[in-house]
């Protein structure tokens, strides 16, 4: 069985990858095909700054909780292969898709005797790079070539997203650049690769499994019905291929239990994230407890969170257009990250990726830009410094409830402003709100 897991996890992994490159050269066919020198400026630009974080890698401290974990995990995938990865033993609660990306990474460095957490940080380097050419990508189908190369460049040079990367060591710039290209093909009508990329970034993280009841809606509203069900298999088809070398000799409900696992392992309220949740007293307090007389932290936080898929899918029902789904989004990660439970102070990065693409359509959306950097910056640096680093940051008392109030209100000016874009005399999908 051991091998069985091991020979189907490698031929699937290669499948996945293909799947990868094919998306991706979708997603830039129409780049390469105008011959856009821009884009060859900031390929020229971000190609050498990504090799710039791997020669500091090793000079940078990174959270050596999280990074030890990955070190862990690549090499039992690397010696064992899928079938023993869930043993106890070994502690792992991550699902199984960002495995893949660990596997290689612990076989080069046991294969070639390179340094293993340079070689487990080496996709994050990666994921930041991909992560800036897809912004790139998407930026183009709203907006001219030059607004495209300056949103990709504030996305690779963005402080705080490269802090969360190559300062922590974590790799939420992995499950940005999967969602960011499965909504980037979605806007392409491409739905069956959407649905096949989206379930793997749902297989990479819980937060990823947010795009799909919006990506859904989409796919409802926006697609034949003579095409669901291609687009259905190519989803589940997906699912299936990076689960199945993980699901063999295990039990049926095998994946729920990692899901499960994964998602209890912090039951608080805010997981140090600077929110709602943080605002209404839940810093570091179980999500189960009274949040509002009779109503838990658990309940408020989902409750509010599901207003903003409300408010997301009514904006796309409204204007079916690319730029339209892209806000919708970001609404959706940005009122999970706000509003719902157990969040951690990274989860903001995901919200601040997915709006880079709108950035140079709207005044408001670059400041809302610049504002949510910040505080994710702050927000992460203060645990990084103040509870992992055992140092201080040159903050007030109050700072964290501060800023928290920012976020929340910040996500009133993005709602209100999309229900605006939406319903407004004149509203297009090429960039109408640069006056906004």
């Amino acid at each position: 069985m051991d091998r069985l897991s091991y020979g189907v996890g490698v031929i699937d992994g290669l499948l996945l990858a293909v799947v990868f490159v094919r998306a991706v050269a979708l997603a830039l066919k129409p780049i390469v095909n105008a011959r856009d020198k821009r884009f060859t400026l900031v390929a020229a630009i971000v190609i050498p700054l990504a090799i710039l974080k791997v020669a500091l890698l090793p000079y940078l401290p990174g959270v050596q909780v999280d990074l030890r974990q990955f070190e862990i995990w690549s090499l039992v995938m690397a010696r064992y292969g899928p079938a023993h990865i869930y043993d106890p033993r070994w502690a792992c609660i991550y699902t199984p898709a960002y495995l893949y990306v660990l596997w290689p990474a612990g076989a080069v460095a046991m294969g070639a005797g390179l340094n293993l957490r340079i070689m487990v940080e080496l996709p994050l380097v990666v994921a930041d790079l991909l992560l800036a050419i897809i912004v790139y990508a998407a930026a183009r189908r709203v907006s001219s070539e030059r607004a495209a190369s300056v949103a990709a460049l504030l996305v690779a040079f963005n402080p705080a997203l490269i802090y969360a990367s190559a300062v922590w060591g974590q790799n939420d710039s992995v499950l940005a650049f999967v969602v960011l290209l499965s909504v980037l093909m979605a806007a392409d009508r491409r739905l069956a690769t959407a649905w096949a990329i989206a379930l793997v970034a749902g297989l990479i993280k819980a937060q990823g499994l947010m795009l799909l009841p919006l990506l859904a809606w989409w796919t409802l509203i926006a697609s034949d019905r003579r095409d669901w069900t291609r687009i259905a298999a190519a989803g589940v088809g997906t699912a299936i291929l990076v689960i199945a070398p993980f699901q063999l000799a295990r039990p049926w409900h095998f994946i729920w239990d990692i899901y499960s696992s994964s998602a209890n392992f912090f039951p608080w309220a805010s997981v140090n994230a600077f929110n709602f949740m943080l605002v209404m007293g839940g810093l570091v307090v179980g999500d189960s407890n009274k949040a509002l007389g009779p109503i838990s932290y658990f309940a408020l936080g989902n409750s509010l969170f599901a207003i903003s898929y409300a408010l997301a899918a009514s904006i796309i029902w409204r204007r079916r257009t690319t730029w339209f789904l892209f806000y919708s989004v970001f609404i959706v990660y940005l009122g999970m990250f706000t509003f719902a439970p157990r969040m951690h102070e990274r989860y903001l990065f995901y919200a601040v990726a997915l709006m880079a693409p709108m950035l140079s359509t709207s005044r408001t959306i670059a400041t809302l830009y610049a504002v949510f950097s910040v505080t994710l910056f702050l927000d992460a640096a203060y645990v990084f410094f103040d509870l992992v680093r055992g140092g201080h940051l040159p903050l007030g008392p109050d700072a964290r409830f501060e800023i928290a109030i920012v976020n929340v209100a910040a996500f009133v000016v993005v709602a209100i402003y999309g229900i605006w874009a939406s319903m407004a005399d004149g509203a297009d999908d090429r960039g109408c709100f640069a006056r906004s």
